[in-house]
């Protein structure tokens, strides 16, 4: 890792931090604006909606313009966002916070995390790109994780995180700026690449897709559903607390690689989708016996079994198909984790009517379901990883 290296990991450090402020604000949300479950849970997943265009239409335009050309106007967009959030007196605000929070995301991970590795030297570019992953998972738990504690120990709990936060992004654009650019300028063309290479379907559609999106679905239930669960049901009314759990499901997924480097791909999708799925139950335990801290202990696991899951999927696409074909099928698998946050919304109506308990057994059902079809049905099809081969040139 050179300076110039740690200088892009400390701007994707920041900018992730901002995202997920809001995980343990929604009961306060709830409350201040009246909001029902579902229209708690909608406010989060707003950022989803905004997140999958984002990344789809400027993902790969920093191959042609350049990093920092995609990088600082990101910067610009969560700022504002954040500024937006922070400074909310309505409910439209705080949508429109949402949405651009996840226009700015969409733009700046995938060419964050290429810019901390660009930076690397030759011979640790794999670290560099182990420790960006990291540093991403850690900045989105690191977000909910000190709002929680600002909200609960702090005045102005619904402003103060988000407005440090946005105070906190003129080191990002700091940090980027005294960069240098990595990446020649070249014409730019306007294209979305997405797509399973031929013969990857069937493996693609029953084993890798429901994976990452379990993946995000359990993200997404203990980010905005369980907050709500544990203020309204298990009577905790500490923010700081609440933040934890943030921080837990979100930062642990950051050490799987640390963990276990040499774990076999597939194994670790199978037995992160089981597992995860399984702790689920923990959460709904937690009502059972009144045992908060079964909730904490279920995000810590939930966090740690999801980087399986994400670690085994990026090592699958990134060795099973040629080196055209793998931004294409990365950018597939990375929808399929976005869209298992949107699920949790019909979570939050649901739980208007039948409760937030029976609309988190739901959730686990629904979880261990998609983990058993992914083992069973994925596991049978998707038999085994191979590692793409470039076929020999035919002789003239």
């Amino acid at each position: 890792m050179t300076r110039q290296s740690w200088a892009a990991f400390t701007a994707l450090l920041i900018f992730t931090m901002g995202t997920s402020i809001i995980t343990p604000l929604l009961p306060l949300y709830k409350e201040t604006y009246d909001l029902s479950n579902g229209e708690a849970t909608l406010l989060f997943a707003t950022y989803t909606a905004a997140v999958v265009p984002s990344m789809l239409l400027l993902g790969n335009v920093s191959d042609s313009l350049g990093r920092k050309r995609v990088m600082i106007p990101g910067i610009i967009v969560l700022t504002t966002a954040s500024l937006v959030m922070g400074l909310a007196d309505s409910v439209p605000m705080l949508f429109v916070g949402r949405a651009l929070q996840g226009i700015a995301i969409g733009s700046f991970l995938g060419v964050g995390t290429a810019f901390v590795v660009d930076h690397a030297r030759a011979d640790s570019k794999g670290w560099a790109a182990s420790l960006a992953g990291f540093g991403f998972r850690l900045g989105f738990g690191l977000g909910p994780g000190i709002a929680g504690i600002v909200a609960e120990y702090a005045p102005y709990p619904l402003r103060l995180s988000f407005l440090g936060h946005a105070a906190l992004m003129s080191i990002a654009f700091v940090a980027v700026l005294v960069t240098a650019e990595t990446v020649t300028r070249r014409p730019f063309k306007l294209r979305v690449r997405i797509g399973v290479p031929p013969g990857q379907m069937a493996a693609f559609a029953t084993f890798l897709a429901p994976a990452a999106f379990l993946l995000s679905f359990l993200d997404a239930t203990l980010l905005s559903v369980v907050p709500l669960y544990m203020a309204d049901s298990l009577g905790v009314q500490n923010l700081a607390v609440i933040g934890a759990v943030g921080f837990l499901v979100l930062a642990m997924g950051g050490l799987a690689p640390f963990l276990a480097p040499r774990v076999e791909p597939r194994r670790a999708v199978m037995v992160g989708a089981a597992s995860a799925s399984s702790s689920l139950l923990l959460v709904l335990a937690a009502a059972a016996v009144d045992q908060p801290v079964l909730v904490l202990l279920a995000a810590g696991l939930i966090g740690l079994l999801n980087g399986f899951i994400l670690q085994g999927g990026m090592i699958i696409c990134g060795i099973s198909v040629p080196i055209e074909e793998r931004g294409k099928l990365i950018s597939a698998l990375y929808m399929c984790a976005y869209s298992g946050t949107l699920p949790t919304v019909a979570i939050g109506y649901v739980s208007q009517s039948l409760g937030l308990t029976a609309a988190l057994s739901i959730a686990a059902a629904a979880a261990i379901g998609l983990a058993l079809f992914v083992i069973l049905v994925g596991g049978r099809i998707f038999r085994e990883v191979r590692p793409y081969v470039a076929p020999s040139p035919v002789p003239a």
